[in-house]
């Protein structure tokens, strides 16, 4: 069975496949949930969300959450995402986010 997030604000009310998530960004109190189609803008708190979230995504930052299965490439401290889209990371970060995603592709040769 799918997965959504609901996404409710005042101009309109939609729910989110979560199968379609490239990743969620905290943008002070609103949360961002970017597909490869659109950007949801609300408020809410990226915990909240990651609650109904598996294990398919990463808590990269504290304000930043990826899904590790619509990363195409990683290399010079970026995220390059299947839609074209780039995230760049801290050295930190990207050290820790390259760890999981080449564990990531290990298990899908399981």
């Amino acid at each position: 069975m799918d997965k959504y997030i609901p996404v409710i604000t005042r101009s309109y009310s939609t729910k989110v496949k979560v199968d379609d998530i490239l990743y969620l960004e905290q943008r002070q109190r609103r949360l961002a949930i970017v597909t490869s189609k659109d950007t949801f803008v609300y408020y809410e708190r990226i915990e909240n969300v990651e609650k109904l979230l598996d294990g398919r995504f990463y808590h990269t930052l504290k304000k930043l959450v990826v899904n590790l299965e619509y990363i195409s490439a990683m290399r010079d401290q970026n995220v390059i995402f299947q839609d074209g889209s780039v995230l760049m990371l801290g050295r930190e970060s990207y050290i820790r986010t390259k760890q999981m995603y080449v564990a990531y592709l290990r298990d899908l040769l399981k």
